[in-house]
């Protein structure tokens, strides 16, 4: 290449760069369409024929996520972008992977401990139990029995951390279950040796995939490993059989292609991206896809509407799993098992780079929990066991949702969970809600000072008959005494016109001493409403009754704002009011030339 070439190519490269930061700052206004958002996803439409099992093995999925795709991907200028199925306030709709709960009603903590068991606990009095087949994989094992009440697989804690496993299994479900996921009843046992019996067509699968009949020595050997009571009582969880025709886990990534009504990439679905999240705060690191299950589920009255359901099982991993291998104990929620990022570093540094897990301590109040604590605990950097596409690919504002959700589980709701786990020993057990609590809130502290942390809007009018309408938020920051409520200032602007460049009224104010965290303010905020620029007699819909209401909260006593939030309104006149019908949460607050 010739000097003159090389100056040419380099001119246009320097051109291309030009146009695309032009056209990635242009300030283009979303608008909203004068709608009810959306509630309920059209995921459920009956599927005729049951599409066909999918199964990866844990070795397999490990290398892929780990080494595979990020090589197949490496040249890839991928964004991962806002997820796509958010209605226009913002949440999450119902669906087949999702069913809004605490986030968005009031669930008694009472209702929260029950989770998704509806029928009566599962008990040895109603025996025998028959021993049907083995669990073939994961880390704790257990059998899938069948007994007067149902099907079930129980599964037994190990030797090392006794109760925490199935303590785990039942708590992580009613967690998840009340947080808005599809989670199956799990409940702890208690029951004598002698109530559980052989099935003659009882089989296990063996390491090499052959089945084999079960023995009364296969039997014992598992049972030699589980937890009793001083009379020798045997502990389990119990988890009911979904119901349905199981075809295996869903993936973190891609689409089921037997499934019509699955047509939104899972990594950028909102509710897999967040419970990113959740993971987090329960240390959930065993997140894969084999701990994920499909039911190809009966719906309708007549039980003739077919179509999958997507559920999570297995978190007896939660609460501090220990490994054989301390080393890697240590590093669960900090690291992935091959986690190339750290060991280029350690390479680097020889190892002097000081790492979270290098100074972990087992918990002193209760040992069953390992290393699970609060001192270390960073939400955002969080780490499942291997790359999780959807974890991967969360935004703020999928995570923003889901602390929204987080904040709702009060000490109530986590206290009357946690005793489903019937742990005995009580100290371990308030060890347990004491750290949940503290985890909790390093959840809020950092992801609500990261985004806004304004919700719950709504439009009053104050006093019957009166025209006059009021906008009321919460502050879930101030609330939680996150952040000292006397360095919080709020600065509103209202636009509207054609291009909504022109401002109609603006508004500064702190919170009131008496009710914080509690905020209204009266609208329109200016002298100028929206409905004032659109011609006489215009629908309700015409383009000049929108009006978009941004909010910049400052949380300490700095001239940028810590965040900012965008309200789309239509004004659809002095009787009918004020309608919100969008909300944005941005990443970064953009700073106007004047508030």
């Amino acid at each position: 290449m010739t000097p003159r070439h090389a100056r040419y190519t380099w001119w246009l490269f320097v051109a291309a760069v030009a146009v695309l930061q032009l056209s990635c700052s242009s300030t283009q206004v979303r608008r909203f369409a004068l709608a009810d958002p959306l509630w309920e996803d059209s995921d459920r439409n009956a599927v005729s024929k049951r599409p066909g099992e999918y199964y990866t093995g844990l070795a397999s999925d490990v290398a892929d996520k780990t080494v595979f795709r990020p090589l197949s991907r490496l040249f890839l200028f991928d964004f991962p972008g806002d997820a796509k199925n958010v209605n226009a306030i913002d949440e999450v709709p119902n669906s087949s992977w999702f069913t809004n709960r605490i986030g968005l009603f009031n669930i008694s903590p009472e209702r929260a401990a029950q989770g998704a068991c509806e029928k009566p606990q599962l008990t040895a009095a109603k025996g025998p139990w028959m021993v049907i087949n083995a669990k073939p994989n994961g880390a704790n094992p257990g059998f899938f029995i069948k007994t007067p009440q149902g099907r079930f697989l129980l599964k037994f804690d190990g030797p090392v951390q006794p109760q925490r496993a199935t303590a785990a299994d039942v708590i992580g479900s009613r967690i998840y279950w009340t947080a808005g996921y599809w989670a199956p009843c799990n409940q702890i046992v208690y029951f004598p040796r002698g109530v559980l019996k052989i099935s003659p067509k009882a089989t296990a699968t063996n390491a090499y995939g052959e089945k084999k009949p079960i023995t009364q020595a296969d039997v014992d050997k598992v049972l030699s490993m589980a937890w009793r009571t001083k009379g020798g009582i045997l502990r389990a969880s119990a988890s009911a059989f979904l119901p349905g025709r199981p075809i295996g886990p869903f993936m973190y990534n891609d689409t089921h292609s037997g499934d019509p009504n699955d047509i939104i990439r899972h990594d950028e679905r909102r509710e897999l991206r967040g419970a990113r999240v959740l993971a987090a705060w329960l240390n959930h690191f065993d997140a894969r896809e084999q701990n994920t299950l499909d039911i190809w589920v009966k719906a309708g009255k007549d039980k003739k509407r077919t179509y999958i359901r997507h559920y999570y099982i297995d978190f007896g991993d939660c609460f501090g799993s220990r490994w054989p291998w301390d080393g890697i104990s240590r590093r669960l929620g900090y690291s992935y098992y091959m986690d190339f990022e750290h060991l280029l570093g350690d390479l680097v540094t020889l190892g002097a780079w000081p790492r979270p897990w290098n100074k972990a301590k087992i918990n002193d109040k209760a040992e069953i929990f390992g290393y699970f604590g609060v001192e270390r605990f960073e939400p955002s950097k969080w780490r499942v066991a291997y790359p999780n596409p959807s974890f991967d690919r969360m935004q703020l504002q999928d995570a923003l949702w889901m602390t929204r959700i987080i904040e709702r589980f009060t000490r109530a709701h986590i206290t009357a969970m946690v005793k489903q786990g019937k742990l005995t020993n009580k100290r371990a057990e308030k060890t347990l809600i004491d750290v949940l609590m503290a985890r909790r809130r390093k959840i809020l502290a950092e992801y609500l000072t990261k985004g806004s942390p304004l919700d719950k809007f709504r439009i009053v009018r104050r006093v019957p008959g009166d025209l006059t309408q009021s906008l009321c938020f919460k502050d879930l920051a101030v609330k939680h005494k996150i952040v000292d409520y006397r360095n919080v200032l709020y600065k509103f602007r209202f636009m509207g016109g054609k291009k909504l460049d022109q401002r109609l009224g603006w508004l500064q104010f702190e919170p009131d001493r008496e009710h914080p965290d509690r905020s209204c303010v009266r609208l329109p905020l200016g002298d100028k409403r929206p409905a004032e620029l659109a011609p006489k007699g215009a629908p309700d819909n015409h383009p000049l009754r929108y009006g978009m209401l941004e909010i910049f909260v400052h949380q300490k006593p700095t001239l940028p704002p810590s965040s900012s939030i965008k309200l789309h309104f239509y004004d659809l006149g002095p009787t009918k009011g004020f309608r919100l019908v969008g909300i944005e949460r941005p990443d970064k607050p953009v700073m106007p030339d004047l508030y």
